[in-house]
């Protein structure tokens, strides 16, 4: 059967993923667009459920030691996609992934200690034996050493020699090997062909073969011709990296949903509340409610957006500039749903400002995510966790992030949840004597007894500049 017309649907295979951006180099000229194409791919890979590690700026023990953790990891049967953005050079027919301490490269005889070889780093995820590879190495800039012994003047080592894909896997550089290109932009953030990257790499149910094709095509049209990709595909089925259960045609809202947003003013508000929407909406939600109409408050609750939907949603708030409160209380997200959420929010690009997570069936482990996140964004303020299923280990966390690291989240509710009892008492009057920013949590109608109540009461008489809001409302 011909590979084009075999579609892999194996949802069961892992997925994994590595994304390596490098920017700021020691000797070669810093790069404009490698951290931003590593963060932006990484987050567009856990959208579609890749289990994705993210390095930037490494240097040559670091860029090692996470290509070779990543590899350790990898299962047969896998879905391997590894990337690389940054400056690439090639001696002895071999290829060369460069760290930023470029600087303890003085001859290319040194690339084979100082950089990572590509062909072996493929040939080392071959031999784990992944179901398929696709390895992507945005690394075709000039790069010039100088005094080398022997020559005079400078030597351009930069470009990519051709290489060969072993069975089930796929080699793809921004352009034909032994060539380099500048780094052209369209958007600003990335170089023309990430942008295309990302503009295919995620459509609903579009195979792998089709979306290279597209790429490959912009790329070459942008370019007047002058650039078109490299790429050798071994790969025996056609992988769907994004695979769901609903045409690649733009899914309809219903008409009162439609409507609402029809009428709805630029940079406004928009009410979406309990109206039965679910994952296949949201895509549509974002591209009618938040990047068409811009809208600065949007409210989900109550529908039935799981984890898949809040994917969607993270890759929207990647870059947002003009949302600055999301409701989603209600919804069926978990921890799992929180996780993609917390990414995006953690490189810190967006303007949220307020996040709603009511009833949504986080856990302690949903709060590890978001402690992680408070420790790197700088714009959420408020974070409302109320109705869910964190006890005093998550109140922990959070009060270990608070005191140490975040300098801008100001209120912080955590009121009924049930699993926080008087064990917490000491932890929330230490959250209250070390806060930097918080002026306002709430954790009423938890498992706090009177006596635990009145005990807090009297401390948080002593204290200025927060209010803590204790009592039932029954109290």
């Amino acid at each position: 059967m011909d590979r084009a017309s075999t579609i892999s649907l194996n949802v069961t295979s892992r997925r994994r993923a590595l994304v390596i951006g490098n920017k700021n180099y020691k000797k070669g000229k810093t790069l404009q667009y490698c951290t931003n194409n590593a963060q932006d791919l990484y987050v567009k890979l856990c959208a579609i459920h890749f289990q994705t590690t993210l390095g930037t700026d490494l240097n040559c023990d670091e860029m090692e030691s996470i290509v070779e953790t990543f590899i350790k990891d990898i299962c047969d049967g896998d879905i391997v996609f590894f990337f690389f953005s940054g400056y690439g050079a090639h001696w002895n027919d071999q290829n060369f992934l460069v760290p930023i301490d470029d600087n303890q490269i003085t001859d290319p005889s040194m690339f084979k200690y100082q950089a990572v070889n590509a062909q072996d780093t493929l040939k080392s995820i071959m031999n784990c034996s992944p179901s398929s590879v696709i390895f992507m190495l945005d690394a075709c800039r000039s790069y010039h050493m100088h005094h080398i012994t022997g020559w005079t003047g400078s030597l351009d080592f930069g470009g990519l020699v051709s290489m060969e894909a072993p069975t089930n896997s796929l080699v793809i550089f921004p352009c034909q090997a032994n060539k380099t290109i500048s780094d052209k932009s369209i958007d600003g953030r990335h170089n023309q062909f990430m942008t295309y990257v990302f503009e295919y790499i995620d459509q609903p149910n579009l195979p792998f073969d089709d979306a290279l094709a597209l790429i490959c095509d912009d790329v070459m049209n942008a370019s007047n011709n002058e650039q078109s990709p490299f790429q050798v595909n071994a790969l025996h089925k056609n992988l769907l990296l994004n695979c769901q259960n609903q045409s690649g045609i733009k899914h309809k809202l219903n008409v009162r949903v439609q409507q609402i947003i029809n009428d709805a003013q630029n940079e406004s508000m928009i009410d979406l509340g309990y109206q039965e929407l679910g994952d296949r909406d949201v895509g549509t939600i974002i591209q009618e409610a938040i990047i068409k109409k811009r809208c600065s408050k949007l409210w989900l609750p109550g529908n039935k957006i799981t984890l898949f939907g809040a994917a969607n949603l993270a890759v929207a708030l990647l870059h947002n500039t003009t949302l600055e409160k999301l409701y989603l209380y209600g919804n069926r997200l978990a921890d799992k749903g929180v996780k993609p959420l917390a990414k995006a929010l953690a490189m810190n690009n967006s303007a949220l400002k307020v996040l709603n997570l009511q009833e949504i069936g986080i856990t302690d482990i949903g709060v590890e995510y978001l402690s992680e996140m408070l420790q790197k964004n700088t714009q959420l303020t408020v974070l409302c966790l109320s109705k869910n299923d964190i006890s005093d280990i998550g109140l922990r966390i959070f009060a270990n992030c608070l005191k140490r690291y975040n300098n801008t989240l100001q209120c912080l509710d955590l009121s009924k949840n049930k699993r926080i009892t008087d064990i917490s008492s000491d932890v929330i009057q230490e959250m209250i004597e070390h806060k930097r920013s918080l002026n306002e949590l709430s954790i009423y109608d938890c498992s706090l007894s009177r006596t635990g109540k009145e005990k807090l009461k009297k401390f948080i008489r002593t204290k200025k500049n927060i209010n803590v809001f204790i009592n039932n409302w029954d109290e």
